[in-house]
């Protein structure tokens, strides 16, 4: 094998990325490396740009992805050469990101896929299934389900509410939350994602275009005990915290930022409030996420996890950017865009 690839990469922070060669890396004691042939494309993946939060150049972005084990670093004992895999690459540390054709991966935050799933379909999973979980099971949130056991309905008689149902991370919350046996699980999404979302496990959906955030709460039949906020708005975080019940549990996907008002912080001080940033590459999650990607196969084989639904985008990594544009312009609701980066021509 030779020891170049293709790499989507960003030389300096402002620079457009643009494809182009970079060496295989070797591999290390108790990593694996993997061939990544279908990566999926998230809104994080701009925001980081355009945000700042990338620090190391040259940059490759990119955290979902599956392929195949290519070679196994020493003392690798849960897979072999040819294992079909997914994981959640890291988006500043470039030997571990997914824009490219060979990535890094410690063994133990790597999960074998069925063979019902196919590449593009395993990697829709990895990044916004890690942040739902994360979310609602692990220690530094809502703390549900901390062993990711398979514990029965734990949370029989409760309610959660997500904003953003039809979102990534809104689907893998709506299964899981359907796992640990919430009784109402109501969504709050575009109505033409109703039935999809039903199929899920939601058991009441809200028409964002027909109920606005600050009337949401009328809406709602009694108490919510959670709510978890899919999209990341200052909007949407207020509102969550205003829907909760006292005491009750509020997690939001997060780039670090409170977002909330003023008046809603002092107003709800008697309520929980978690700014979720999913991934073992985060300080605290380590633990949790090797105890969630030694049990996500098990997830997929039972059926209690579904991949999202996703549309293929021809060319390899050359259509990662023009993707990734038709994120931010909000032009992609209720799918992932995927590519398979070895597609790619040169």
């Amino acid at each position: 094998m030779s020891n170049q690839q293709l790499a989507l990469q960003i030389d300096k922070p402002g620079d457009i990325p643009v494809v182009g060669p970079r060496e295989i890396p070797n591999v290390p004691a108790g990593e694996v490396l993997i061939k990544i042939l279908a990566t999926a494309l998230n809104p994080a993946d701009w925001k980081i740009q355009d945000m700042g939060f990338l620090s190391v150049f040259p940059a490759i972005p990119g955290t979902d992805l599956a392929g195949e084990v290519e070679t196994v670093g020493a003392g690798v004992t849960k897979f072999k050469k040819g294992d079909r895999v997914m994981t959640q690459g890291f988006f500043d540390v470039p030997d571990r990101a997914s824009f490219q054709q060979y990535t890094l991966m410690k063994e133990n935050f790597v999960a074998k896929i069925p063979a019902s799933l196919s590449y593009e379909e395993a990697a829709t999973i990895p990044m916004c299934f890690v942040t739902a979980a994360v979310g609602l099971f692990a220690p530094s949130a809502a703390n549900l389900n901390p062993g990711v056991e398979w514990l029965g309905h734990k949370q029989t008689g409760q309610t959660i509410l997500i904003i953003g149902g039809s979102t990534s991370v809104g689907q893998y919350v709506v299964q899981l939350a359907k796992f640990i046996g919430f009784t109402n699980i109501i969504v709050y999404a575009s109505k033409k994602h109703h039935t999809y979302l039903t199929g899920l496990g939601a058991t009441q959906c809200i028409d964002r275009s027909a109920v606005s955030l600050d009337a949401l709460a009328d809406a709602i039949p009694g108490e919510v005990d959670l709510v978890y906020d899919a999209v990341m708005f200052p909007e949407a975080q207020d509102a969550a915290t205003n829907i909760v019940r006292v005491g009750g549990k509020v997690a939001t996907v997060s780039n670090g930022a409170d977002m909330r008002s003023e008046a809603v912080k002092e107003a709800s001080k008697d309520k929980h409030f978690y700014m979720v940033a999913g991934g073992a590459q985060w300080p605290g999650q380590e633990e949790f996420c090797a105890a969630l990607w030694e049990r996500a196969e098990r997830f997929l084989i039972e059926g209690i996890v579904k991949p999202n639904r996703h549309e293929l985008l021809p060319g390899g990594l050359r259509a990662i950017v023009p993707g990734l544009e038709r994120l931010k312009k909000d032009e992609v609701s209720g799918v992932k865009l995927v590519v398979r980066p070895h597609d790619t021509e040169i």
